[in-house]
């Protein structure tokens, strides 16, 4: 990591208005350039780190949260990028802190937007499909939300209606080329739309999907039969692009292309530099640590779940700590223990009774099932 990096703006021990260059031996240039990225409260996942490649078609990746579209264009100027020296955007994925500020950059630049062909049905409003009347106004990779009237209504309705006018430019799924030594990969499981992009044999920008310091959340297979009916004909396997099993063969899959390219640079959407320190990623060894923390997360749920029936709260509460259980934390940790009940009913470990509440079958064969995927 450090070989490659010339720091060029400091930032804070977090890494927010940090603006950092990487040079690759073939002489590539990627300009790391992380927006703020906090909501308050205990989480913080640290800025959104946003990429400029200055390929033979250059191109920026991602765009930061809502409101920072135009400090991304000022950080950029600050390195003496021009938008006119871009091509396109693309987006990693569509959560807000990775396509927030993309309205407020494209309405500066014109700039051109990439995206998977799931991103483009997902960021629409679909009000006669919407499962809730007050959810109506919400696109539809938003229905799922949990989180508390009090948090959405200050942060997300103008997002929602920023991009309902937005062209996508979309990517379809397993390998893209996107130009010369340019590949994207379909890689889903924190977001049904994940996008990483390989730049030869030297740099992998992932996203969210594969962190530093911290682990990705997994979606819930359940989000599938909540926006199936504005994604099908094209998509109609839950299992495919939904569920911490996509998300396990998805790190299957990074662990693969690093056999194959075994000298990438990894640089991840969060904490590449955090607590005053680099993160550098090992791409194979950090997926397997992944692996092995999801089915030590498991295992301890099935333990949990031995003494009697418990619902995802309840489960969530003996599980993990409790600072990380305060204010929207136990909604997270929730769907985090729904997402992994979810595999542990895949592989028969665990039953969902009729009252919501998940039960331990007796059996431990989710291990075996993971490494089957």
């Amino acid at each position: 990591m450090i070989e490659h990096a010339e720091v060029i703006h400091r930032g804070d021990r977090s890494g927010n208005e940090m603006a950092v260059r990487f040079r690759l031996p073939s002489g590539l240039e990627i300009y790391g350039l992380p927006t703020k990225n906090f909501y308050g409260g205990h989480w913080d996942l640290g800025p959104t780190w946003n990429y400029a490649v200055l390929a033979d078609r250059p191109f920026l990746v991602d765009a930061g949260k809502f409101g920072q579209g135009n400090r991304l264009l000022a950080m950029m100027k600050a390195v003496s990028i021009s938008d006119t020296d871009l091509d396109f955007v693309l987006i990693s994925h569509s959560h807000e802190d990775h396509d927030g500020g993309l309205a407020e950059l494209i309405e500066a630049t014109q700039l051109d937007v990439k995206a998977h062909a799931i991103y483009d049905h997902l960021i629409r409003q679909y009000p006669a499909q919407s499962p809730e009347v007050k959810k109506k106004d919400f696109p539809a990779k938003c229905w799922h939300c949990f989180m508390p009237e009090s948090f959405y209504s200050k942060n997300c309705f103008e997002y929602h209606r920023v991009l309902q006018g937005l062209t996508v430019n979309v990517i379809g799924n397993g390998q893209t080329q996107l130009g010369p030594d340019v590949h994207t990969y379909h890689l889903p499981g924190h977001s049904p739309d994940c996008l990483a992009v390989r730049l030869g044999d030297e740099a992998l920008i992932v996203g969210d999907i594969i962190l530093p310091d911290i682990s990705p959340w997994p979606t819930r297979k359940a989000m599938f039969d909540e926006v199936a009916q504005v994604i099908r004909p094209a998509y109609t396997d839950a299992a495919a692009i939904f569920g911490l099993s996509c998300y396990i063969q998805s790190l299957k899959k990074l662990i693969r292309i690093a056999h194959d390219h075994p000298e990438l640079l990894v640089l991840p959407a969060h904490r590449l530099y955090y607590n005053d320190r680099w993160n550098p990623v090992d791409l194979a060894s950090r997926a397997r640590q992944l692996l092995a923390h999801h089915i030590e997360r498991c295992g301890a749920i099935v333990q949990i779940l031995n003494s009697k029936p418990k619902a995802a709260e309840e489960i969530a509460a003996e599980y993990f700590e409790d600072r990380l259980l305060e204010g929207y934390g136990i909604l997270m940790a929730a769907n985090e223990i729904i997402s992994h009940c979810e595999l542990l009913m895949e592989s028969g470990d665990v039953i969902r009774k009729d009252d919501n509440r998940y039960a331990a079958s007796g059996g431990t064969q989710f291990e075996t099932h993971i490494q089957n995927l």
